[in-house]
């Protein structure tokens, strides 16, 4: 476990291994996992990967009621036509479970919400050519995708924002004012959202490549909801590159038995309660 280091390179050795080289040291490793965000593609493509894609980053925002509202996780219906998340509703443990509302979904010109912008970084990422244009000009001429851009970008003003936005939270509860929200400051992060440039569109949910022991996870939302999955996925992808054996049956029962012993449980028997 490292902390603090920034990872600068990945490349293939002569005998096969890798070498990750950061602002501090180097390693080297049979199998590399790569779970960098928008960062990710960008590491992949330095080494030959993914020229076929592309990122579209699109920036989140959440707004908190002042209680809890909710008990669970509230979706609304996702549109097909639009390659984000529904609006969606959960009691936040960071807030004393009062209730979280959102995500907006906008573009922005970023790699990483709350740090300072690389340009080389994004230019690379966005790997705007013809290809990526026409997808660009596909997703504006659609009037359904246009207005959900527009209304989102409204949602992030201050004063007028909430205005807008809970016309969506009233879709969940009904009751719900302009004066119950409060703007979740620090909250949110980019979503990396991948342009197909072959087949022309915007992909929705978690992209991979997974080439010659190497795997580079491109996850947006709901990245937090298929975590545990793609860590489960990738695990077996590195046990079958090594040759060892990945014990499933242990697995389970650890997980089961996390889910029983955690602090979820007693919550979870109280809400029932």
């Amino acid at each position: 476990m490292r902390y603090n280091e920034e990872v600068t390179e990945i490349k293939r050795e002569e005998d096969g291994c890798y070498s990750i080289i950061s602002d501090t040291t180097r390693f080297r490793a049979k199998s590399v996992v790569v779970n960098a965000g928008a960062y990710s593609l960008l590491f992949a493509q330095s080494m030959g990967y993914g020229k076929e894609y592309a990122i579209l980053p699109i920036g989140g925002s959440f707004f908190f009621t002042k209680e809890k509202l909710l008990n669970s996780k509230v979706y609304t219906m996702q549109n097909p036509k639009l390659p984000f998340a529904a609006i969606h509703a959960d009691p936040d443990l960071t807030q004393g479970w009062n209730t979280r509302f959102g995500p907006t979904a906008f573009a922005l010109p970023k790699l990483e919400r709350y740090h300072a912008l690389h340009l080389k970084d994004l230019i690379s990422a966005l790997n705007i050519d013809k290809d990526v244009t026409k997808v660009y000009m596909s997703l504006f001429k659609d009037k359904t995708i246009r207005r959900y851009i527009l209304k989102n970008v409204i949602e992030e003003i201050p004063l007028v924002g909430k205005e807008v936005f809970v016309r969506d939270a009233k879709k969940i509860i009904p009751s719900i004012k302009v004066k119950d929200l409060t703007f979740a400051e620090g909250y949110g992060g980019m979503r990396p959202q991948i342009i197909d440039k072959k087949k022309h569109e915007l992909l929705l949910g978690e992209a991979k490549i997974e080439e010659d022991g190497l795997i580079f996870n491109m996850t947006p939302s709901p990245g937090a909801t298929s975590s545990l999955s793609i860590a489960l996925s990738d695990a077996q992808s590195v046990c079958n590159l090594l040759d060892v054996h990945f014990d499933i049956v242990k697995h389970e029962t650890e997980i089961q038995s996390l889910i029983s012993h955690s602090e979820v449980e007693p919550l979870l028997k109280e809400e029932r309660a």
